[in-house]
């Protein structure tokens, strides 16, 4: 599921594609937005993560997990390492990053966490935003490359289609993107 489909970018560029040019932007509508996850090292989508690992130490309190931020919490146990079948934890509090509001006070605990991760609606909103214009750029190219336009005339107005190369994002697209960009330090 992406964040955009073609019939948003038939809106926002007020006509309808016919087959081909949906197949077309919905193409390039998923090229950006897996180039964009790539860049901000996030799922920008809602994602399952199954049975993520931890190794806990003695008096950790918070689990922080891999592919922040976290919507739900699905399951969530903890045992012993050489015995998998551990024990299911009711109470424990959710924050973007991960778990808190558990206090681990043994050795060769591990924790299996599954759990959906991906960008806040709110966020979400500003990605949006940023796929949209960068889709309706692309698709425009497309556009004008299957229509072999160069040069166009219309009442006596004279328009240039450059062909820059250049695709995807703008600098200033990437710079507002910036706040989303998450670390990992491992």
């Amino acid at each position: 599921m992406a964040i955009l489909n073609y019939t948003d970018l038939e809106r926002f560029m007020n006509r309808t594609f016919s087959e081909g040019e949906a197949q077309a932007a919905a193409t390039i509508i998923n090229a950006l937005e897996s180039e964009l996850s790539g860049m901000l090292n996030r799922p920008i989508q809602p994602v399952r993560i199954t049975e993520e690992r931890h190794v806990l130490q003695p008096g950790q309190r918070q689990i922080f997990l891999r592919k922040a931020p976290v919507r739900t919490i699905i399951s969530f146990s903890i045992g012993l390492e050489n015995q998998m079948v551990g024990q299911n934890i009711p109470d424990y509090d959710i924050y973007p990053w991960g778990i808190d509001n558990l206090y681990v006070s043994g050795m060769g605990y591990i924790a299996k966490i599954t759990y959906d991760a991906g960008m806040l609606d709110t966020d979400s909103a500003a990605l949006e935003r940023v796929v949209l214009f960068a889709s309706a750029r692309e698709m425009s190219k497309v556009l004008i490359d299957a229509q072999g336009l160069e040069r166009l005339k219309v009442e006596g107005t004279d328009y240039f289609f450059e062909h820059a190369g250049a695709g995807g994002f703008t600098d200033a697209e990437m710079k507002s993107m910036q706040r989303y960009k998450r670390r990992v330090i491992n």
